[in-house]
C-alpha cells in the first residue's frame, strides 16, 4: 500500500521481540493471526525479530500466509528506535482511523549471552559471566527495553546491580522508557493510540498507566507474569475483523475475556490475569490514593507502619513482592486498622477500582487460586527489607502524586 491510500478502520500492530528463547512462541502467535488475517478494514501488521538466520521481518498478515512484506536483517528488538521505526512504517503504508500497538515479550526474556553482550558494551564494572547467568534468571530478564538493562548494568558494583534487580528498579526504568516511546509514537500517528496491549508480564500497573495516559486511550495488560502462550490472537482478531466498527472499549473487554477463557479451555493449571483500563478514568483512583496516602502519613507518628506492614504481607504481590494489587492492599489495610479516616480512605480506593464502563478498570478477569484477590491494577510497594528503588522517583506518578512521600515515610519508620 502506498502513502495517501484510503484509511482502514484499524491498524493492529504487533511488535514481537522474539530474538531469544521465545522465538517459537512468536511463530505460534503469527500462525494464530494467520487463521484470521487482514481485511480491507483491518490491517494486521507484525514485526517479528526471530532467533536464528531469518532476522527481522515485517508482515501484513493474511489468512493462510504468503504475507511477507519486508526483510530487515538483524535488528535489536530491545532498542526503542527499532520499535518506533515499525510504527513509522505502519502509519506510512497502512493508515487507519484507529491504531492498536501490541508489545510482545511474554514468557521468558533476555538470555545470558545477550546480557553479557550489553554488559561488555557498557563496560559494566566488575561484571562476570556468572553475573550474566544470575541476571538472566532474575526479574531483569523480563525487561522490555535494552536501555533498562544498560542503565542497571552500568551501575558501579555487582551489589548495586543486584539490589536494583530486587527492588523494582528494572520495572521503573522500563516504564520510563515506555513513556518516551509512546510520546514519539503519538507524534508519528498524529493522534493517541486507541489501544496499547502488553502481551508481556506484569504491566497492568498504575505507574505504567500513569506514564502512558497522555498518549493512550485504553491499556490491556496482566498483573501476573504471562504464560508462554500469551494472547489468543485468533480469537481476538476474529472478533475485530467481524465487527471493525466496535468501540475501542468493546475490543479491550473482548481481549480480556478471550485471554482468560483461552487458558481455562486448555486446562492451564497456573494463575492468569488480564485487565482493560480506561485511562480517561485514571484520576478517580489517583485522587483516592492521594487521600489514602495522606491519611496513612498523618498516622505515621502513631506507628501505623506496623499495620501497613501487616496489610502488605497479606496482599497479593508480584515482581519480587514489590508490586502490590491496589484493591487488595486497600482491603487488607482496612482490616488492619480501626482508624476511621484510614478505613474511609481505603474504602474510596476500593470504590475507584469498581469494574465496568465509566471506571478505570473497564474489565478484569483472572483464574487460579493465587490471584483470586486481584482487582486489576498493581502499585509499587517494596518491603522494608528491600527498600526504595533509586529510580522510582523519576516516574511521572512518583513526581506528581503522594505515594512516594508515603513510601519514604513508611520505609524510614
Amino acid at each position: 500500500m502506498c502513502e495517501g491510500a484510503a484509511k482502514a478502520k484499524w491498524t493492529f500492530m504487533v511488535y514481537i521481540a522474539g530474538d531469544d528463547n521465545l522465538s517459537s512462541a512468536g511463530a505460534e502467535d503469527l500462525r494464530e493471526m494467520r487463521e484470521v488475517g487482514s481485511t480491507a478494514d483491518v490491517n494486521v501488521l507484525v514485526q517479528f525479530d526471530n532467533a536464528g538466520t531469518e532476522g527481522t521481518r515485517r508482515f501484513r498478515v493474511l489468512k493462510g500466509g504468503n504475507d511477507l512484506v519486508e526483510t530487515l536483517g538483524e535488528t535489536d528488538s530491545g532498542d526503542p528506535n527499532v520499535l518506533l521505526d515499525f510504527v513509522k512504517w505502519a502509519q506510512a503504508g497502512y493508515p487507519a482511523e484507529r491504531y492498536a500497538l501490541i508489545l510482545w515479550n511474554h514468557g521468558g526474556g533476555w538470555e545470558p549471552l545477550a546480557i553479557d553482550t550489553i554488559a561488555q558494551e557498557v563496560r559494566s564494572p566488575g561484571y562476570s559471566d556468572r553475573e550474566g547467568a544470575e541476571r538472566a534468571a532474575s526479574t531483569l530478564r523480563r525487561a522490555f527495553f535494552r536501555p533498562t538493562l544498560e542503565a542497571i548494568l552500568s551501575l558501579e558494583t555487582p551489589q548495586d546491580r543486584a539490589i536494583c534487580v530486587d527492588d523494582g528498579s528494572g520495572h521503573a526504568l522500563d516504564t520510563i522508557e515506555l513513556g518516551k516511546v509512546l510520546d514519539k509514537t503519538v507524534a508519528v500517528l498524529g493522534q493517541k493510540l486507541d489501544l496499547l496491549g502488553m502481551d508481556a508480564c506484569l504491566m497492568s500497573n498504575l505507574e505504567v498507566a500513569y506514564q502512558a495516559q497522555p498518549y493512550v486511550n485504553y491499556v490491556v495488560a496482566s498483573e501476573e507474569s504471562e504464560p508462554n502462550e500469551g494472547w489468543p490472537y485468533e480469537l481476538i482478531l476474529a472478533e475485530l475483523v467481524a465487527a471493525p466498527d466496535m468501540p475501542t472499549a468493546e475490543l479491550a473487554r473482548a481481549i480480556v475475556a478471550a485471554y482468560v477463557q483461552s487458558y481455562k479451555a486448555m486446562g492451564y493449571s497456573g494463575d492468569v490475569t488480564q485487565a482493560a483500563l480506561d485511562l480517561s478514568q485514571l484520576e478517580a483512583l489517583n485522587g483516592a490514593l492521594d487521600t489514602f496516602a495522606d491519611a496513612l502519613l498523618a498516622r505515621m507518628p502513631n506507628n501505623i507502619s506496623a499495620q501497613i506492614w501487616k496489610a502488605q504481607r497479606k496482599t497479593k504481590r508480584f515482581w519480587h513482592n514489590t508490586l502490590a494489587d491496589v484493591g487488595h492492599f486497600g482491603k487488607e489495610m482496612r482490616r488492619a486498622t480501626r482508624h476511621k479516616p484510614i478505613r474511609a480512605a481505603a474504602d474510596a480506593v476500593m470504590d475507584a477500582l469498581e469494574q465496568g464502563p465509566g471506571h478505570l478498570v473497564l474489565a478484569e478477569e483472572h483464574n487460579g487460586s493465587g490471584v483470586r484477590d486481584c482487582t486489576g491494577v498493581t502499585l509499587y510497594m517494596p518491603s522494608p527489607l528491600v527498600g526504595l528503588s533509586r529510580f522510582y522517583g523519576d516516574l511521572d506518578f512518583a513526581k506528581h502524586r503522594r505515594w512516594l512521600e508515603l513510601l519514604k515515610a513508611y520505609l524510614e519508620a
